[in-house]
């Protein structure tokens, strides 16, 4: 539930709240070495070995969660493209089925590339939209392979039999469009993450708590890149909303493509 929740809100303000809390677990750290004192040093170079092993262990995270968002950000991407392509090859096959079934199928796919763009412009991902697009899609599905069986059924022919096969590529990247869609990086990757981030933020306070200037603004350079690049990992990750959305344009000429086809 909790999950859920995180998925749903918008990636800036969690990391205008992730560097509130960043910054202030450096102040956090800076007060207790200067209220510890130098007498109170383990070692300039034992702590700088710390902060810099747990640097690159946040670098490493931080690498290993963006190339996951990334992934499922490509893979969203190709899969509009390969649905189009799957959508105009069926259409193209259907003109080559007997009439009055050629034409009953054709405004039918028609009606499914609209669908299908409407929900790429949607901007609504709780679960009862998705189940609604689910099942829009399921009874387009249905109404046009019930048509095709039947036409399979009375005059069983090659033709037939490439159209049902494109046609059960189309429904098949439909699953694949919702499963990636629901493919998000893990919740507890993302607690982890944000755990570590305070941690290490908390060490670099502690390593530049004293009193030498000039030094302060390190740390914030440091909160602001990090901030910064969970921002891209957890926009990246948002298949409907946030500022770098997969491309739809395929499918959107796909279907004025066919509208133009059908006047």
């Amino acid at each position: 539930m909790s999950g859920n929740i995180f998925y749903r809100l918008d990636p800036f303000l969690i990391c205008l709240v992730l560097i509130g809390v960043l910054l202030g677990a450096e102040e956090f750290g800076f007060r207790i070495k200067r209220r510890l004192g130098p007498g109170s040093d383990i070692g300039k170079g034992d702590i700088a070995f710390v902060v810099g092993a747990v640097l690159t262990l946040l670098g490493l995270l931080l690498g290993f969660t963006y190339a996951m968002s990334e992934g499922r950000y490509e893979t969203r991407r190709q899969l509009v493209v390969e649905e189009a392509n799957a959508i105009g090859t069926t259409y193209l096959r259907a003109k080559a089925l007997p009439e009055p079934v050629s034409s009953q199928i054709q405004e039918l796919l028609r009606q499914y590339a609209a669908l299908r763009v409407e929900i790429a412009s949607t901007k609504d991902d709780t679960p009862a939209k998705i189940l609604e697009i689910g099942n829009r899609s399921k009874q387009l599905h249905n109404t046009i392979w019930s048509r095709a069986a039947a036409l399979a059924k009375e005059n069983p022919n090659p033709i037939i039999s490439i159209f049902l096969q494109s046609l059960n590529e189309m429904i098949d990247l439909h699953g694949k469009r919702l499963a990636a869609f629901r493919n998000r990086v893990h919740f507890p990757i993302y607690l982890v993450l944000f755990f570590v981030s305070i941690i290490t933020l908390w060490l670099v306070g502690y390593y530049f708590g004293r009193p030498r200037k000039g030094v302060r603004f390190l740390p914030m350079i440091l909160v602001l890149l990090v901030t910064l690049v969970m921002w891209l990992i957890m926009d990246l990750d948002q298949p409907v909303r946030g500022v770098i959305k997969a491309s739809q344009q395929s499918l959107i000429d796909l279907y004025q493509d066919l509208s133009q086809t059908d006047r």
